[in-house]
């Protein structure tokens, strides 16, 4: 739309006196054309700053954001995002009427294919004796904000916060989720991929600091419980990763969990996040499992495409300050973030379809978008140590879906109604992208250990922390409380899978006063010899030849000679990665390979 006399030869004759109406000394005209010349003339040069005038604070922000805009597009929802204010394109109506004649906001902004714009040529003309609006900006915090007392009349305290940092934990925890799926100690479904009960109880049992709520803990409402949430995130989480995959009915670890094993648990847990970002192996918005009907095909959009903004507006966040989880949100919205969840809201109900149906909400957002959002940031980038948490139980922390059919007898819609606030990580901002190195923060001595020439290592003093016995399950078994021994077998293993024993040395000898006994030494030296003695080069296809002379003649001829292997009297050994090769040079020696 390019210029006004355009949009004004645009609108109906009724549109048009309702506009010239708002002019107390307009002649009264009724021609189409004559109606549009006198529009013209009101917002010629001269009587453009009379127009302006006539429109209010609010309209005036409005017309400003789309003389601004590239496009010249007046956006609601985003302008409602960022001002909590929508413009008024009606005078007030009559008693009993919800909106009167059009007011002068309109000789700016115009209906065209769908949006509202503001023609090219007048936005030129506003844009030159109007400043441009301040830019969108988020708000953080430097600490949490004081609890809100209560007033007199009212009964009990606020709600209090629970606040957790959550990047010491994720460093553990990703170590010891690795080690129990080598262990083969976490089962999961092999349709949905999610741990049972007994897996739950595992996991649990192997966090730092436990689960983000109490899964004992009572609960007022006994049909809904909060239920696991660090427990159902890191089998999904590894299992998206391609660190871990499904053995049977238990989890085990794919050659890169394998090699997860000996990298630094902040790369690995940077490259569980970026391959998440991109695996459609489940959607978590199914972990909203008060919402209904999402199975169904098609009825919610690609999940990729969900994760890739959350992560890009995660980014804007600042490290090290707070940022309230409904700021964060109307931030995406007034920078128009396309994050939209229900593809057919119709589809989507609680408790009942016919009644429940989600699309009779008036705020789409706070429904899917919002509740999406918490999910994403709870479950999984909490998980990671990405971001820490400030939060509260989820009931009644959200309750204005209780107004929803199906919503009146639910005290949460997710178990993640409860969080608030989130602040970016230094290891959140590594895994984004946004630092290009992280260091841990060292560790200090937890205790100290007595090593003797038997192999065995005593705690003497303090008590081991879970990060030392996570180090010491790697290398040595226990035989009660306070005492470990070296085990042969384990610290072989722990070779093979590339770990060096001069790392177990140096934990060792940095909580022992004493130099480490030369048994002890001889022990590491030799393990770390002889586990690396053998390496595979490959997987083989084993050849049965007819008789050992043909073994031989092949075995032994220049063409095929470098190509395979004896492996016995009539049997030769060939790489998977040469067997066409070996194949194509056998046949032109004469021979064939039989299926």
């Amino acid at each position: 739309m390019n210029s006004l006399s355009d949009a004004l030869h645009g609108l109906t004759v009724d549109i048009l006196k309702q506009l010239l109406a708002n002019f107390s000394d307009a002649k009264a005209v009724t021609r189409k054309d004559l109606l549009v010349a006198a529009l013209l003339d009101e917002m010629s040069d001269t009587g453009l700053p009379r127009v302006w005038a006539m429109l209010d604070p609010c309209q005036q922000l409005a017309v400003r954001e789309a003389a601004y805009d590239v496009q010249g597009r007046f956006d609601g929802k985003r302008f409602a995002a960022q001002y909590g204010q929508v413009p008024r394109f009606h005078h007030p109506g009559k008693s009993g009427s919800q909106r009167g004649p059009m007011n002068v906001l309109n000789l700016f902004l115009f209906e065209h294919d769908g949006s509202i714009l503001l023609p090219a040529q007048l936005r030129l003309r506003v844009a030159a004796f109007c400043p441009a609006p301040a830019p969108n900006f988020l708000t953080s915090l430097a600490a949490l904000p004081e609890p809100e007392q209560p007033a007199q009349d009212d009964e009990g305290d606020a709600p209090p916060l629970t606040q957790r940092n959550t990047a010491p934990d994720a460093l553990y925890e990703v170590v010891a989720m690795l080690r129990m799926v080598d262990q083969k100690r976490i089962s999961v479904s092999d349709k949905t991929r999610m741990p049972g009960v007994t897996a739950l109880r595992a996991i649990e049992g192997k966090l730092a600091n436990g689960d983000f709520y109490d899964a004992t803990a009572d609960c007022a409402d006994a049909d809904q419980q909060i239920g696991a949430i660090k427990p159902v995130a890191w089998p999904l989480l590894l299992q998206a990763s391609g660190l871990a995959e499904l053995h049977g009915s238990k989890l085990g670890l794919t050659p890169a969990g394998i090699k997860a094993l000996q990298a630094p648990p902040a790369d690995v847990l940077r490259g569980i996040w970026r391959k998440w970002l991109s695996s459609t192996m489940f959607d978590e918005f199914n972990r909203v499992d008060a919402i209904k009907g999402q199975k169904g095909k098609g009825r919610l959009t690609p999940v990729a495409a969900r994760r890739a903004i959350v992560g890009q507006f995660l980014q804007d966040c600042p490290a090290a300050r707070w940022v309230e989880v409904d700021e964060l949100g109307r931030f995406m919205r007034a920078e128009g973030a396309p994050l939209a969840v229900a593809k057919d809201p119709w589809s989507l109900y609680l408790e009942d379809p016919n009644y429940g149906a989600l699309a009779y909400t008036d705020d789409e957002w706070d429904i899917f978008e919002r509740r999406y959002l918490l999910c994403v940031l709870f479950e999984y980038c909490a998980t990671l140590g990405m971001i820490d948490l400030a939060y509260r139980s989820p009931h009644d922390a959200r309750p204005r879906f209780q107004d929803l059919w199906g919503g009146q007898g639910m005290s949460f819609l997710s178990r993640y109604d409860g969080l608030m606030h989130v602040r970016l990580t230094e290891l959140g901002a590594y895994c984004l992208g946004l630092s290009p190195s992280y260091t841990a923060p060292a560790q200090a001595a937890s205790c100290t250990l007595s090593v003797s020439a038997s192999l065995q290592i005593g705690v003497t003093h303090g008590s081991l922390s879970a990060e030392d016995v996570l180090l010491l399950e790697n290398w040595a078994s226990r035989d009660s409380a306070s005492l470990w021994r070296l085990d042969r077998e384990k610290t072989m293993l722990a070779v093979e899978r590339g770990h060096d024993t001069a790392q177990l040395a140096a934990f060792l000898q940095s909580r022992d006063s004493q130099p480490l006994p030369v048994q002890v030494e001889g022990f590491l030296r030799t393990c770390n010899k002889q586990g690396k003695a053998m390496r595979v080069l490959g997987t083989s296809v084993l050849i049965e030849c007819v008789d050992a002379g043909t073994a031989d003649l092949i075995a032994e001829h220049k063409d095929t000679a470098a190509l395979c292997m004896r492996a016995g009297k009539r049997h030769l050994a060939v790489l998977q990665s040469r067997e066409d090769k070996f194949r194509q040079a056998v046949r032109m020696l004469g021979y064939g390979i039989a299926q």
